[in-house]
């Protein structure tokens, strides 16, 4: 009969439908990959903003910090400077007393 000559034709077409469905698998796998690397890609750009941030709150505490510590040492210098222009004016007063 007919089927014996049908069922190479048969095989091809369920060879064909099988790849048909690798292939859907694999789209709905690269679906799922591409969803994936958008939520990474997300997560990364959220990741680099805060890394901006802290670096920028960083600067300005360094900046903050090196403000303190020159006018702490300046406020001292002026206050040795006070101290030495005083005694220096007190000497000045002694001899001519």
């Amino acid at each position: 009969m007919a089927i014996p000559f049908l069922a190479p034709f048969w095989q091809l077409a369920r060879r064909v439908e099988d790849i048909f469905k690798d292939v859907e698998q694999l789209m709905v796998g690269m679906k799922a990959m591409r969803e994936q690397l958008s939520r990474l890609d997300r997560r990364v750009s959220a990741l680099e903003t805060r890394e901006e941030l802290l670096i920028e709150k960083t600067r300005t505490a360094a900046a903050t910090a090196a403000s303190g510590a020159v006018t702490t040492h300046l406020v001292d210098m002026s206050r040795r400077i006070g101290a030495l222009e005083a005694g220096q004016v007190a000497q000045r007063r002694l001899p001519d007393s």
